[in-house]
């Protein structure tokens, strides 16, 4: 049960949003009513970034903690890139923002080492929004954002490239107006179809863009 749940978790990312809290509370209660296991880290990364968006953010902090413990602790690389992705968005709230670049790119490593390419993209999604955020040099964040799009794309990670490419398009008209920014789009309506289906993914589209 908790394996499931726990791949049910980062589709609804990009998917069902609300379902999350439904999700991440029985993995909770799971863990607590049976015991740790390595999925765990998973329900506390959910559960800890839940509180921290709902403003309870040092009660968020220290269960995000606890999941990254927990993955050190079983040394589970199946589900660090994902407690990674998600714990990181909560701690760059407490610890300096430049400290969520180091992990971000740690968890797509990490992730791609366990053959997990829906969390690798996840993290270089956040890393380049983070990159941005932190005043990096915009055109290396121009160059990052077009590796991670690039990346998504030969994955077939069409969510998280409608994420990114709104956010690439801007970086591109900041530092030149006159500059055309790489489509980095899918062949065929498949592109048009997520948008009109996924209302999670249609709004964070249209929100970057």
């Amino acid at each position: 049960a908790m394996k499931f749940l726990s791949r049910l978790e980062i589709s609804l990312v990009m998917g069902r949003r609300g379902v999350i809290p439904i999700v991440t509370s029985k993995m909770v209660e799971l863990s607590l009513v049976h015991g740790l296991t390595p999925m765990s880290a998973i329900g506390f990364a959910y559960f800890g970034s839940m509180l921290a968006s709902i403003g309870h953010v040092n009660e968020g902090y220290r269960y995000v903690k606890l999941a990254k413990d927990l993955v050190h602790r079983f040394s589970s690389k199946e589900v660090a890139g994902e407690v990674i992705a998600i714990a990181t968005q909560t701690i760059g709230y407490v610890e300096p923002m430049q400290t969520t670049l180091e992990f971000h790119m740690q968890g797509h490593k990490t992730a791609l080492e366990a053959g997990d390419i829906r969390s690798a993209s996840l993290n270089f999604n956040l890393y380049c929004n983070y990159l941005f955020w932190c005043g990096g040099n915009m055109v290396n964040v121009k160059t990052k954002c077009e590796e991670a799009c690039l990346f998504m794309k030969q994955h077939k990670m069409l969510a998280f490239l409608l994420n990114l490419r709104p956010f690439l398009s801007t970086i591109v008209k900041l530092i030149d107006k006159e500059e055309t920014p790489s489509r980095f789009g899918f062949d065929g309506p498949a592109e048009d179809v997520l948008i009109s289906s996924n209302p999670s993914a249609a709004l964070i589209f249209h929100f970057n863009k």
